[in-house]
């Protein structure tokens, strides 16, 4: 299903629930490694571009 396929609404509830499931996962991460923000951060990025490259490949 591509974006265009969903409501306003539908996609900000999904934006909301992906949120709340990765600040989750982060905590989960924080707590059971003691890593700092800074971890996280990284990470979070890491994964962003992951995400980034995916889309420019498939989309050029």
């Amino acid at each position: 299903m591509s974006k265009s396929d969903y409501t306003e609404e539908q996609l900000s509830e999904m934006r909301e629930d992906a949120f709340v499931n990765i600040k989750e996962a982060c905590m989960r991460l924080q707590e059971r490694t003691k890593c700092g923000n800074d971890v996280v951060i990284k990470m979070l990025n890491e994964v962003s571009q992951f995400y980034v490259k995916q889309y420019e490949k498939n989309n050029s």
